[in-house]
């Protein structure tokens, strides 16, 4: 006998159900639920799974993520139906990848008009890398007329908005997003950035600043926070932000590199150096190296700044800036070494013994108190002088 199905056995009457308890050689007395259980659980124990088969729909997206665009497509096309927008989009995603975005765009539209509202979205991106943002927007606001409030959408409306120089509306955009989304510190970022490039970075710090409170281990939203404030003028309070983003993670470059510049700035050279070199061991960049090789030059430590110029053209070959620097070196006179003055050499004091004993000195009624010895009078000094002359004569 051929097993039955499970659905078969849940809602199998009560001489049916004996029936099959009977031919699977189990024992059909008991109770109705009790029979039924062990029926299943026979069926269940005797029924193999079938094993799983990636279909195309599952391939496709893999060789396209894979970087294999034109398989993925013609695999994309072996799935296409009149009533499924999905392979559509998939099409267009795989045309945008091969470059040919005339027909990405068309594909897209078909499931657009098949009623996929996702297909919006991918139209808006594909709109975005020609440069056409008005109608990235307008692709982005038919995408939130069918999903209202959408973050994604609102997101990419934003980033939209700003490619196309309306820092104003996009910012706006993500203040309406935070209203239904409060804890969305990318948000927070965001604002902040767009009033960066607007010029206001008092109100960017703010922004940043409500970043960290969302998340107090978002290391970038605390280099940004410093970086408005060094624009603002405010140099302790940026200070305090480069160091606040260093004890989370002492290995950003970028926090020690800004730290640096900021020392820089206020005359502390020195700190300027420590934090560049460290800036350096983690992130030989172009930039990072300069301004180590512009402090090193600023503090006289002409093979130092020497060694800091030579990376850099390792990093960028004939870059001008290192050129010129290492000219300017080379050219230079070198200052003479100071003449240090005499080292006196000082005799080691001899290894000190046990201590003595304290002296115990008598009580003051026992000591001999000693008397001045009496001088010899003038006049009795001057007689024996006479004396001695008489004798002579």
């Amino acid at each position: 006998m051929s097993l039955p199905r499970v659905a078969e056995v849940e809602h199998a009457d009560w001489p049916t159900l004996k029936r099959m308890a009977s031919e699977l050689e189990l024992n059909p007395k008991g109770r109705s639920a009790i029979v039924r259980m062990r029926v299943l659980d026979h069926v269940r124990r005797r029924t193999r799974a079938e094993p799983w088969k990636p279909t195309p729909a599952h391939v496709a997206p893999l060789l396209l993520r894979l970087g294999f665009a034109e398989d993925a497509g013609r695999l994309w096309e072996s799935t296409i139906r009149l009533d499924a927008p999905a392979p559509w989009v998939g099409l267009g995603a795989a045309l945008l990848a091969t470059g040919d975005r005339t027909e990405a765009l068309k594909a897209f539209d078909r499931a657009v008009q098949m009623g996929d509202a996702s297909a919006h979205l991918h139209r808006a991106l594909a709109l975005l890398g020609a440069g056409d943002a008005s109608s990235a927007v307008r692709a982005c606001d038919a995408y939130l007329a069918a999903r209202p409030g959408d973050a994604r959408g609102m997101a990419l409306k934003a980033s939209a908005l700003a490619r196309g120089g309306w820092l104003d509306e996009a910012v706006s955009v993500l203040r309406e997003l935070l209203e239904s989304r409060p804890g969305a510190r990318e948000a927070w970022r965001g604002i902040g950035s767009l009033l960066l490039r607007s010029g206001r970075p008092d109100d960017a710090g703010k922004a940043f600043r409500e970043a960290v409170r969302t998340d107090p281990k978002d290391v970038d939203a605390l280099i940004n926070e410093g970086a408005a404030l060094h624009l603002a003028g405010r140099v302790r309070e940026a200070t305090g932000s480069y160091r606040e983003a260093l004890e989370a993670d002492g290995a950003r470059a970028d926090a020690l590199n800004n730290l640096g510049v900021l020392y820089l700035r206020s005359g502390r050279s020195k700190s300027a150096v420590v934090n560049l070199e460290r800036a350096a061991k983690h992130l030989g960049t172009r930039r990072v190296l300069l301004n180590l090789a512009r402090v090193l030059e600023m503090e006289r430590r002409r093979s130092d700044a020497l060694e800091a110029y030579r990376r850099v053209l390792k990093v960028q070959p004939k870059d001008p800036e290192a050129l010129a620097g290492i000219r300017r070196l080379e050219t230079a006179p070198k200052e003479e070494a100071p003449v240090r003055p005499h080292r006196v050499v000082r005799r080691s004091k001899p290894a000190k013994r046990g201590k003595r004993p304290p002296r115990k000195r008598r009580p003051a009624a026992s000591r001999s108190v000693r008397k001045p010895a009496r001088r010899a009078s003038k006049s009795r000094t001057h007689q024996r002088g006479k004396g001695k002359a008489r004798h002579r004569r």
